[in-house]
């Protein structure tokens, strides 16, 4: 399954603190989240266990729906790429 290195971090939360995920790997029917927590700790989430503290795009308002377009288009442009 694709593995994605994210160029930004972005702001989480987790069921284990607050944190930012830096690596999102897609899964046969889920995606999955590598953060980093406050205390150092490098953690990986389903999808659905994670939130994000802030806007996708800087308060542009998109919603979950395009922002899962936007991670399915990329993984597809990775695919294609190996």
């Amino acid at each position: 399954m694709p593995v994605i290195q994210l160029t930004e971090m972005i702001e989480v939360e987790t069921p284990l603190g607050d944190g930012y995920a830096a690596v999102l790997e897609a899964g046969e029917h889920d995606y999955f989240w590598t953060v980093i927590l406050e205390n150092g700790a490098f953690v990986t989430f389903p999808q659905e266990k994670i939130k994000a503290k802030r806007c996708y795009t800087l308060d542009r308002n998109m919603t979950d729906a395009q922002m899962k377009d936007i991670l399915k288009q990329i993984i597809k442009e990775n695919k294609s790429v190996r």
